[in-house]
């Protein structure tokens, strides 16, 4: 059996109290209720999800295929547009499409960037779940031959997807690897992997590697200059998490729906009026600390995994750095919490 509500409900109530009161409070002329209510239906899958979980509606064998089928899904789909590419044929499920990047294509997602998240924490969860079914850790000479083509798959979407955001993620994956007997042959794998993309000439690994190096300046024109595609969605961040304080009324209720796109816009050249970024620190601009603390709360209660250090990595990238009303941010919560259900489940332990 299962409680009725559960500390996760507990977390959500509070969260979707606080986002109806905060701005009400704080700055009632900012609130809007589509926005807020958009948050809301997220909460509302979440608890429902969770006690479909409970009830056992999802088997682990399940969970195991729907992940399989939608890496398939994505490499499939991504084969499709670059055949359309090479032929000249109306591409498939097109967005955000740059004709001067014609190689940069979106697959499943709106964007290349976003199917780069979502394929390597689909990978991610694969390998989690493999693991939880052999009771033991997923080791590549031994599990290979069984899962070459979904290992095929995961690589040709990552490399050939024209994002720099897979080449950050890809090698994330491939530390559900690392120990120490093989941390040699996997470091002789990675950079030959890399080398031969340098050869190919890739442009997305150099914009990874640039964007990389500036980010650690935490210079925003340094970082503009790299790369002003992966700038729009570091810049913000940055220029946020400086504006964060603990000393005003604004800044523990927040300033307001929106408050960040009166602004951005100013401050990062390309970014289109009224719009904004910053993931959960503009959040907390908005709505203020208490309500993003208790979000940040619920979200890593559900998602981290003390059996895996990764699901850490994986919440950092997909859930801090991402707002509220994504779809990849509530995606990545709920398919770590799911990691987790099966691993509690079965109480298996393995090194």
């Amino acid at each position: 059996m299962y409680p009725r509500i559960s500390s996760n409900d507990v977390w959500l109530v509070l969260f979707m109290t606080s986002i109806i009161i905060a701005p009400l409070l704080n700055h009632p002329e900012s609130m809007r209720w589509s926005t807020v209510l958009y948050s809301c239906m997220f909460c509302l899958t979440f608890m429902a999800y969770q006690r479909l979980l409970n009830q056992g509606s999802l088997t682990i064998e399940a969970y195991l295929k729907i992940i399989k089928y939608l890496l398939y899904a994505y490499f499939i789909v991504l084969l499709i547009q670059q055949f359309c590419v090479l032929t000249g044929l109306p591409i498939f499920n097109l967005a955000n499409y740059d004709p001067f990047e014609p190689w940069k294509l979106n697959s499943l997602a709106a964007e290349p960037s976003h199917s780069a998240r979502i394929v390597a924490l689909l990978m991610f969860c694969y390998i989690t779940i493999k693991e939880i079914i052999f009771d033991r850790a997923y080791l590549f000479r031994d599990n290979f031959r069984e899962d070459k083509w979904i290992w095929l798959a995961f690589v040709w979407t990552m490399v050939t997807m024209g994002s720099s955001t897979a080449f950050l993620f890809l090698p994330i994956v491939l530390l559900k690897f690392v120990r120490l007997r093989n941390l040699i042959p996997l470091m002789i794998i990675l950079f030959g992997t890399y080398y031969l993309i340098d050869i190919f000439g890739l442009v997305s690994l150099e914009r990874t590697y640039r964007v990389f190096t500036a980010t650690l300046t935490l210079d925003e024109y340094k970082i503009i200059q790299a790369d002003h595609s992966a700038a729009m969605r570091i810049v913000p961040t940055l220029i946020c998490a400086k504006m964060i304080g603990l000393s005003t009324m604004n800044d523990w209720f927040g300033h307001g729906i929106d408050y960040t796109a009166s602004f951005m816009s100013q401050l990062v050249p390309g970014i289109i009026p009224g719009t904004s970024g910053g993931g959960m620190f503009a959040f907390a601009l908005e709505y203020g600390i208490i309500t993003t603390a208790i979000f940040l709360s619920f979200s890593f209660i559900t998602s981290f995994n003390r059996r895996d250090y990764l699901s850490i990595i994986f919440w950092i990238l997909l859930v801090i750095l991402n707002g509220i009303n994504s779809q990849i941010t509530w995606l990545a919560i709920i398919l770590l919490f799911t990691n987790k259900y099966f691993q509690n489940l079965y109480v298996h332990s393995y090194e």
